[in-house]
């Protein structure tokens, strides 16, 4: 028997494979075999050889497999027949049979989730126990009295779990069917004839970590027969008995022990022998203090806010960097991909890690068309913020027809239109606009419908996993169409791999199988797709350059580097939360002889130490600000492995390293707070030339001076500049249609009693209810809103109409809608004024003016108009005195609202009477009137106040909107969140 070959994990691990390989067979490779834990490394291998001087070229390559592709192909030739694979669909239909079966047999226990739909979670979680069963070679058993510990399904199927593993493997073999898991499986248990059928060929086992149960059995046969031997790029103090091994390759360890194997370092390296040729003694020492700890490395650390703090730091490193041979940023998630590839300092680098499917462009159409069809409600209505997203994705823009891409234009029409309806849209009943030369032709039409109706409607009716894979490749069909993608995917080729994956395994996977056609719920359906595409990586497999390279942490086995940076090393990426199984917990395990995360730490520990080890600058990124991703958001940790390193560095100093002493380096970055600026917008010439039109050409309302009066820069927005307010749909309603009913409710219930003496006795609820009833269904406000929203409108609506015609006082009402218009002269102009009053009525006290308010209203108290010092200035700003900066705020605060005072002079001026008063009608209360001036203000008064004070309080804002040197935002928490320019505002 063979002993274990380490090669020092402070070395390049192909380097000395090669030298091993070569010194073992002569370099005749013919009946050599060589395998790795990953397909990757083959490449490296033969790199390694072509360089090997004094080896004769060309030469027959050893046969290179990746360990679980062989030990499959191996099981496989031990199953009766040819076996057929099955996917993780079919699987989970086994299995459902074989526990429907057991429920039958047991009618007592009712816990078995024997129906498809709440089988299925708990299905694909079973398949993967029991394929993690067979990889281990450990045979399944029932674990009772589970409840308490798991769900209940959980512990119903826990507790049978030794019964279906026997007949789920009886009934993969009577069948014809097989696993991956099931062929390693077998492998496994016909170790002895592989071994008699491999006799004489030379096998090399190259780079293991640790091995999974199954594997173990097999290889530990082949070694026993001296035809396998283990090469490791481990800690040499394995060979060593003198000295700790490393508690990362205590794996390592325990497999010498089990096997009882001796193992021996090999050297590595032309550096390394030329060393050791030169001064033997000190090259051992070397190599065991290197191996030992990490002293002799340069160790940088760097302690960070958040990632934008990393990668600052990490640009900064690379630059320099007096060269990127060799160099390595590991990123120990994929989501940090693409932040990193825009701060590197060149760009022709080697990108060697898997992509997840679920983070592609396509995987966010994907989600955007299943959340239409779950949101969506009866008769082809969907949301209209996913209808907008579905509109914006690329994918769909991009389809051309010739040279051009019509879509664009198209759908940048239909997404105006839906922005103008309701929060449900059926968007094939709104009409497909074109560019703004010419409309759409109707090849551009049809292509449109053709998307709508295979990105929504083919996804309505899926009720199996074939119709949903049907509905996905008719998508797939649409994008891959020669006539509309133009050379798209020629140029997205990673969009054009994570394509290729949803055609070949993900529509597969859900058309071909046994359950194929079994009837599942949209909910279910769903989550098997988005499961399928998790499992799913678009992988970069570049050549293994020299260089830069960017490489996920799984990627950088048996690799070594000069120079490594390890991005966002907390502890919740290396080594990360184990995934949760609610089948079977972490805990629960061992009770199977199942490895748990202790192992799996373990090797995240080996991965990572390895690379270190092997490497002359190790620079480690951690963050400690941003927000963890915990139950509880707790703040990120650095990992504990950086925590090994620091406690290793600060033994052999001999003291605590304190933060921010070296090698820890506490990233400051220099604060760069928003700097206040005034958000005030200034009067510039062009800008008084819009305003002076304006005064000259238009009328001015009570909603134009309440407007200035609550915000100036509002203001100038919505009257003086070209921006309009972004189309949005209102989800809870379109308030301002709903009141413009009520208002029209209102005026045709009151007009049949013009010129009659009425109260609230005399005015029918009933009526006036269901005249507003009729009235809001046929509006298209309405229509727009969810059943709930409909109901609620109805019902309250209904209820405030019939409180507010109880309401009403002892009147005659004289007119309905009235427009009022006067002049105001202000410096020798005359400017138009105009209002609308709701209605006009006659009391005992004289003429009221009403204004139906759904909303909310303000109203000055009458003290404000017997303030002597607020009217003097007032008057001098309104007649010829200097601009007065702060007034514009004290009116705006004591006022609120300048339409009933601008109603009453407009009647008192245009009518040739005064009214008594005027009053808001509160509809969204209880219908009561909120006067303007009330019994407490004298007649005189009121006089004074409508024809004197009230014009003069016009003329004041005429005049300091004529004046004033800057349109000034006036931040409100009520009236800001619902600001139609809160985007444009600087305040």
């Amino acid at each position: 028997m063979k002993p274990v070959a380490i090669v020092p994990w402070t070395e390049e691990f192909f380097a000395g494979l090669a030298e091993r390989l070569v010194a073992a067979t002569g370099g005749d490779f013919s009946n050599v075999l060589v395998l790795f834990p990953l397909r990757r490394a083959a490449r490296h291998l033969c790199d390694r050889l072509a360089e090997l001087p004094g080896l004769p070229l060309p030469l027959l390559l050893p046969e290179i497999a990746a360990v679980g592709e062989w030990t499959a192909g191996l099981g496989a030739t031990f199953a009766p027949a040819p076996p057929v694979m099955l996917d993780a669909l079919d699987r989970v239909a086994i299995l459902h049979d074989i526990v429907t079966e057991l429920a039958a047999a047991d009618p007592e226990d009712s816990e078995f989730p024997t129906d498809i739909t709440r089988f299925f979670p708990w299905g694909l979680e079973l398949a993967e126990l029991m394929e993690e069963l067979l990889r281990q070679g450990v045979p399944g058993r029932d674990l009772a009295h589970m409840d308490g510990q798991v769900l209940a399904p959980a512990a119903a199927l826990l507790a049978r779990l030794g019964t279906i593993h026997d007949r789920y493997r009886e009934r993969l073999t009577a069948e014809g069917l097989a696993t991956p898991g099931l062929c390693v499986a077998l492998a496994a248990e016909n170790a002895e004839a592989i071994a008699a059928s491999l006799d004489g060929r030379r096998i090399f086992a190259c780079g293991f970590a640790v091995l999974s149960g199954a594997e173990k059995k097999l290889f530990h046969t082949l070694w026993k027969k001296d035809l396998l031997e283990l090469i490791w790029h481990a800690d040499p103090a394995l060979a060593d008995g003198g000295r700790p091994v490393h508690f990362a390759c205590r794996e390592h360890q325990r497999l010498l022990k089990d096997w009882k194997a001796k193992a021996t370092v090999i050297a590595a390296g032309k550096a390394r022998r030329l060393r050791t040729k030169a001064d033997p003694a000190r090259a051992t020492l070397v190599l065991d203090a290197d191996a030992a700890n990490l002293s002799s490395k340069k160790l940088r650390f760097f302690e960070a806010h958040d990632l934008h703090a990393q990668l600052k730091v990490l640009e900064t490193c690379l630059s320099d960097a007096p060269d990127l041979d060799s160099t390595a940023i590991v990123l120990p998630d994929t989501g940090l991909l693409s932040p990193v590839l825009h701060i590197l300092p060149q760009k022709d680098v080697n990108i060697s890690m898997g992509y997840p499917l679920a983070r592609s462009a396509l995987a966010r159409l994907l989600e955007t068309m299943l959340t239409l069809q779950e949101t969506r409600l009866s008769a082809g209505r969907y949301h209209w913020r996913a209808l907008v997203a579905l509109l914006r994705h690329p994918y769909l823009k991009m389809l051309r027809l010739g040279p051009d891409e019509p879509l664009r234009a198209v759908f940048h029409g239909l997404e105006a239109a839906i922005r103008q309806g309701g929060a449900y849209v059926d968007p094939f009943g709104l009409p497909l606009p074109g560019g703004e030369d010419a409309p759409p032709s109707p090849e551009v039409l049809a292509l449109a419908k053709r998307v709508l109706t295979v990105c929504l409607t083919a996804f309505d009716i899926v009720d199996t996993p074939r119709a949903l894979g049907n509905a996905l490749t008719g998508l797939a069909e649409l994008l891959l169409d020669p006539d509309h993608a133009g050379d798209a995917w020629e140029r997205f080729l990673i969009d054009a791999e994570c394509l290729f994956r949803l055609a070949t395994d993900v529509i597969p996977a859900l058309t071909a199988g046994r359950l194929a056609d079994a009837a599942l719920p949209t909910a279910t359906l769903f989550a098997l797709l988005r499961r399928l595409l998790a499992d799913e990586r678009a992988p970069f497999e570049a050549e293994p350059l020299t260089g830069l390279q960017v490489m996920g942490v799984l990627e950088t086995r048996l690799m070594s580097f000069k120079r490594v940076f390890v991005l966002d090393a907390v502890e919740d990426k290396i080594p990360g939360a184990p995934r949760y199984d609610a089948l079977l917990p972490d805990t629960l395990r061992r009770l199977l002889a199942l490895p748990d995360s202790r192992e799996r730490d373990l090797v995240a520990a080996y991965n990572l130490y390895r690379l270190f080890f092997g490497a002359e600058e190790i620079t480690v990124f951690y963050r400690t600000g941003a927000t963890g991703t915990g139950l509880f958001e707790d703040r990120p940790s650095r990992s504990r492995f950086v925590e090994q390193l620091l406690w290793e560095e600060e033994k052999r100093l001999g003291r605590v390293l304190t933060p921010g002493e070296p090698p820890v380096s506490i990233v400051r970055l220099p604060p760069c707070p928003i700097p206040k600026a005034d958000a005030a917008l200034p009067v510039t010439p062009a800008v008084a030339e819009r305003l002076a039109a304006y005064l000259a050409d238009k009328r001015l309302s009570a909603t134009f001076f309440d407007t200035y009066l609550a915000c100036p820069l509002r203001f100038f927005y919505r009257y003086l500049s070209p921006l309009a307010a972004l189309a949005e749909v209102a989800e809870d309603g379109d308030r301002a249609a709903v009141g413009e009913v009520v208002h029209e409710v209102l005026r045709d219930y009151f007009t049949p009693f013009l010129g009659r003496d009425i109260d609230g006795a005399d005015l029918d609820p009933g009526e006036l209810a269901a005249l507003y009833e009729s009235r809001m269904r046929a509006s298209p406000a309405y229509a727009a809103l969810p059943p709930d929203g409909q109901l609620l409108l109805l019902r309250s609506g209904r209820a405030r109409l019939a409180d507010a015609v109880a309401a009403t006082p002892r009147t005659v009402p004289l007119a309905l809608e009235t427009e009022l218009v006067a002049s105001l002269e202000v410096d020798g102009r005359s400017y138009p004024l105009a209002g609308r009053a709701d209605r006009i009525d006659r009391r005992e006290d004289g003429i009221v003016i009403l204004d139906y308010k759904t909303g909310s209203l303000s109203l000055p108290k009458n003290t404000v108009w017997r303030d002597e010092a607020l009217w003097s200035r007032i008057g001098a700003a309104g007649g010829l005195g200097p601009y007065d900066e702060t007034l514009l705020d004290l009116v705006a605060k004591r006022f609120g609202s300048v339409q009933l005072p601008l109603y009453c002079w407009l009647h008192a001026v245009s009518r040739h009477e005064t009214p008594a008063d005027a009053a808001f009608v509160e509809l969204r209360d209880r219908g009561q009137e909120r006067p303007l001036f009330g019994p407490r203000l004298e007649p005189e008064a009121r006089n004074e106040a409508i024809r004197r004070q009230t014009p003069q309080l016009l003329a004041c804002l005429v005049r300091n909107l004529r004046d004033a040197p800057s349109f000034a935002p006036r931040p409100d928490e009520r009236r800001c969140p619902y600001c139609d320019y809160r985007a444009a505002c600087g305040a």
